[in-house]
């Protein structure tokens, strides 16, 4: 019995050491997989750029907004200064890169969303998130509301008055209401009644006034479920959703 308990430690004792040594070595792998990985990323010639998840944007926009990297080692680009100089085509607003062991560079792009169409006199541009002036491209179209009331003298202007801060905040909360956005087709600012709209239907005016626009929009989803449905847009010449707790119509 003795020999039989000895036995038995010396096997356990082997196997012991077996787990060990595969352990260290799946960890050298490993880690030489790492460096590996990193040492030919490094020296790696970057053979082709791509884009991905541009829509307002074309590749060939794109590919002259940066100085090509293609024929270039890897180690030797200046990525960050190819991301910035992407961030100031007009619809980018982020962008993430990765590269492949092939040398194929790609460009993952987040762009901007209109959030609606300025009207300048003849002039027409889409307005986005913080009040950025992105052109509009042919072919490319948005259903977004008609904004009046504001001036643009060069694509490159950023919306940035109080006035227009309290227009965007309207038009956020406007667009996450399933209600209100589809509704909802001119939104103007004027001093005297804040934020005011037209609605789809008979151009009925809608008054917003300033601040407070999640409880005014909601306000105006359950006046038009609870209301305008059943007597008609047609019988309502203004509703004005500037006071807590009421809602202000005048009939035609």
């Amino acid at each position: 019995m003795p020999k039989k308990k000895s036995h038995r430690k010396q096997k356990n004792s082997r196997r012991k050491w077996s787990s060990l040594i595969w352990l260290v070595l799946s960890i050298a792998l490993v880690g030489g997989g790492v460096y590996a990985g990193i040492y030919l990323e490094k020296n790696t010639v970057i053979q082709e750029v791509r884009f991905q998840g541009n829509s307002f944007t074309d590749d060939s926009t794109l590919t002259a907004a940066i100085e090509s990297p293609v024929g270039v080692l890897a180690d030797s680009v200046h990525f960050s200064g190819l991301v910035e100089s992407l961030k100031s085509v007009p619809y980018v607003k982020d962008v993430s890169m990765n590269m492949n062991i092939r040398g194929t560079l790609t460009f993952t792009v987040e762009e901007r969303d209109p959030i609606a169409m300025l009207i300048d006199g003849n002039q027409r541009t889409y307005v986005g998130e913080g009040g950025v002036i992105l052109p509009v491209i042919p072919g490319k179209i948005r259903n977004v509301p008609l904004l009046y009331g504001f001036s643009v003298t060069s694509a490159r202007d950023t919306l940035s008055s109080d006035e227009f801060k309290q227009v965007e905040e309207f038009l956020t909360e406007a667009k996450s209401n399933e209600i209100s956005w589809v509704t909802i087709s001119e939104v103007a600012w004027n001093e005297r009644e804040g934020v005011i709209a037209l609605t789809y239907e008979n151009g009925v005016k809608l008054i917003f006034g300033r601040d407070n626009f999640r409880e005014k929009v909601r306000n105006w989803e359950a006046f038009y479920t609870n209301i305008v449905t059943g007597k008609g847009i047609q019988t309502f010449r203004s509703v004005d959703l500037r006071f807590e707790g009421q809602v202000v119509t005048q009939h035609i």
